[in-house]
């Protein structure tokens, strides 16, 4: 069974998170490369991606844009692919897709236009990317948030979609006909509100999924394990404010690591012990050479080596007001990031 919440409580970190910024203060980091605007007007940008190519440098951002389709940009932030696929809101990568006569990488992301999940393939050699085509999922009236996950324990593709509301999570397992992609619903998990965010851990077998205005849970991402969801986090205006919307994840070592969760209306992003789920620290993506970060809707990490300008892995956040107009996406040096974790844990050991 899912936890009853009280529509009392929920009702009163409405109301807190409404009255703007109350949370704790957060630390400050600076984007060194952004993307051009994307070609959609008002909330356009969305979620961001990021694959990782053989060679590091060659690299790939994947960016939604909700009017138009999905973008694929450099690691310097120039346009490499433009693919106008439809409504896409929520996009996310896997490798090793086997078609077989030949095995390609993955891109998926939640589609509007045809009420279900769209594909995308990359060549791994050439960066080549190329459109799928779109599989339609029942009983869902507007796909949301999506995340991939890669099973540990059979090597076994799936794709969640959330359904906006009430934020009903489908789990599609993935395969391929000789002709198409095919994706079998094998479970599904309603959060009760407004849900998005998700990531899943492909190390440890769980997924994390937002409901923008309760805050965080997680649950096995097996579809055999129960759907029975546990909140870690709550919108409580301290450490989110709402919406709870982007979910992104630091791996280090096995099974540690970090989640990092977009704190939309007070532009941070609260940061939790993967092991614990302990809330570490808040982030801000502060104005420097290029402008700051506001009201992030998706975002993504990689810990990977991504060529000279990212050797130590980058975070990638949509930016809703892009100084030269519309929105865009920035990246930061995740070394960065991970200086700023650290040094609030270490404040925090010095403070008990």
């Amino acid at each position: 069974m899912i936890p009853v919440r009280s529509a009392l409580l929920t009702s009163l970190v409405l109301a807190l998170t409404a009255c703007g910024p109350t949370g704790l203060p957060p630390r400050s980091v600076h984007a060194s490369v952004e993307t051009d605007s994307v070609a959609g007007t008002g909330d356009a940008a969305d979620d961001p991606a990021v694959w990782v190519a053989p060679s590091p440098g060659d690299s790939l951002v994947f960016g939604t844009d909700k009017d138009n389709g999905v973008y694929a940009y450099n690691m310097d932030g120039s346009e490499h692919a433009y693919l106008p696929e439809g409504r896409l809101n929520n996009v996310d990568v896997r490798y090793g897709f086997d078609l077989g006569d030949r095995v390609v990488d993955l891109a998926g992301a939640s589609d509007r236009s045809n009420i279900g999940v769209a594909f995308f393939f990359i060549d791994p050699a050439s960066r080549e990317v190329s459109y799928a085509g779109a599989v339609p999922v029942a009983g869902v009236a507007e796909p949301y948030g999506f995340c991939f996950y890669r099973s540990p324990r059979n090597d076994a593709l799936y794709a969640f979609v959330s359904d906006k509301d009430p934020g009903t999570f489908v789990q599609l397992e993935l395969g391929w006909d000789g002709a198409a992609v095919t994706a079998e619903e094998v479970r599904r998990v309603t959060l009760g509100t407004i849900a998005e965010g998700c990531v899943a851990d492909d190390r440890t077998g769980q997924i994390y999924m937002n409901e923008e205005n309760v805050g965080v849970w997680v649950m096995g991402a097996e579809p055999t394990d129960p759907a029975e969801p546990v909140q870690i986090a709550e919108t409580d205006g301290i450490h989110i404010a709402a919406d709870a919307e982007g979910a992104a994840l630091i791996p280090v070592g096995d099974t540690s690591g970090y989640l990092v969760v977009s704190s939309q209306s007070d532009n941070t992003y609260a940061v939790y012990d993967l092991d614990t789920h302990s809330f570490v620290t808040r982030l801000e993506i502060a104005a420097g050479d290029i402008d700051a970060v506001t009201h992030t809707d998706g975002h993504d990490i990689s810990v990977a080596d991504l060529g000279p300008l990212f050797p130590g892995g980058v975070w990638v956040a949509q930016d809703d007001e892009n100084d030269t107009g519309g929105q865009n996406f920035k990246f930061v040096d995740l070394r960065d990031v991970l200086a700023e974790i650290e040094a609030a844990r270490t404040e925090g050991l010095e403070a008990h």
